[in-house]
């Protein structure tokens, strides 16, 4: 069975992006359609397909290495993503403008260190993307600009680095960081590398902000449990003040991968409390209960929204295979969209 390890990135104007590959499922979404990665042709290549016709159009050909975690940039011209072609994993740059199945446009190579990098988030202005990298044999998270300037290095401790989210304005990175007391929990910094601040104390990871800037949602594993929390500020949304954590989503089961909705106050997220993982909306700033969009027997997972807040994506275990779907926000209507045996 396919294992699905989305971090689900944020349906950005116009833009819904997903990933299938080797077994992985990385997803987010464009104007353009769906990026996901496909073992189709018997290599992982990137694809882009629409969501309300189910056709889909190789972005990348590229026989001789793999393709992963592609991520549109907010405009929907570009696509970030991550290959092996030079022998290990580099971030690539590819304009997904125009790109059909005849017409594969030009790679960009974005970096070409010696280490391994993965996990690129694009800036709310797409002039910059963030990743993280191994090349000095532990992660640390770096931002590079599309052009004219070297890398800055955002952190250089020697604990294992995860990199979170962009904050709406641009001004700060959230990350998290996994180890003893004095290392764990959610950081803080600036993407010129300057005005490190600790957020949490506790084993927190997958920091997501909400599009307002308000809040991030996260998710806090508790003797063995996991949960999702929200991280607010005390202070007139000043991040570099104290801040309060707040429990949103416990069950006896694990709770994850949390998207916020275009509107700042609805989180869509997984639930493993009914003995698989299936997929629930809650109302933040509400006392009403979870409400539960997918009923069957197999695995729901990485959900993200619609660029207008109406539709989910997701992908669904329930045809063997993983397969990318979509559905009204209130769980109806799901379909489809993707058919193979990849």
């Amino acid at each position: 069975m396919m294992q699905i390890l989305w971090r689900l990135l944020r349906w950005v104007s116009p833009v819904l992006l997903m990933s299938v590959i080797a077994g992985v499922i990385a997803c987010q979404t464009s104007g353009q359609g769906i990026v996901y990665v496909s073992e189709a042709d018997g290599n992982a290549e990137i694809y882009v397909v629409d969501p309300d016709t189910g056709e889909s159009s190789l972005a990348t050909l590229r026989p001789s290495s793999m393709e992963s975690g592609p991520l549109w940039s907010p405009d929907g011209k570009r696509i970030a993503f991550v290959s092996d072609d030079l022998g290990n994993r580099n971030i690539n740059v590819i304009d997904g403008a125009n790109f059909d199945e005849t017409d594969v446009v030009a790679i960009t190579s974005l970096t070409s260190s010696e280490g391994n990098e993965d996990s690129p988030r694009w800036n709310a202005e797409g002039d910059q993307v963030a990743y993280v990298t191994d090349a000095d044999g532990h992660s640390d998270i770096y931002v590079s600009a599309l052009e004219g300037a070297n890398p800055v290095r955002i952190t250089a401790d020697e604990t294992e680095e995860f990199l979170g989210d962009w904050s709406p304005d641009g001004q700060w990175l959230v990350f998290s960081r996994r180890g003893d007391e004095e290392s764990r929990g959610l950081w803080l910094r600036n993407p010129a590398g300057v005005n490190l601040f600790r957020l949490t104390n506790d084993d927190d990871v997958a920091p997501v902000w909400s599009p307002d800037g308000d809040a991030i949602a996260f998710v806090r594993n508790v003797d063995g449990n996991r949960d999702i929390y929200l991280l607010l500020p005390e202070d007139d949304d000043d991040w570099r003040r104290p801040v309060r954590a707040e429990p949103l989503v416990s069950s006896p089961e694990f709770d994850h991968s949390p998207d916020w909705a275009p509107d700042g106050d609805t989180l869509v997220y997984v639930s493993e409390r009914d003995g698989n993982a299936e997929i629930y909306v809650l109302e933040t700033d509400k006392d009403d209960p979870p409400l539960r969009l997918t009923t069957n027997e197999a695995e729901d997972s990485q959900p993200v929204w619609s660029p207008d807040g109406r539709r989910i994506a997701f992908v669904s275990d329930v045809h063997g295979e993983g397969e990318i779907f979509v559905m009204d926000a209130d769980g109806s209507n799901q379909q489809r969209l993707t058919h193979n045996d990849a």
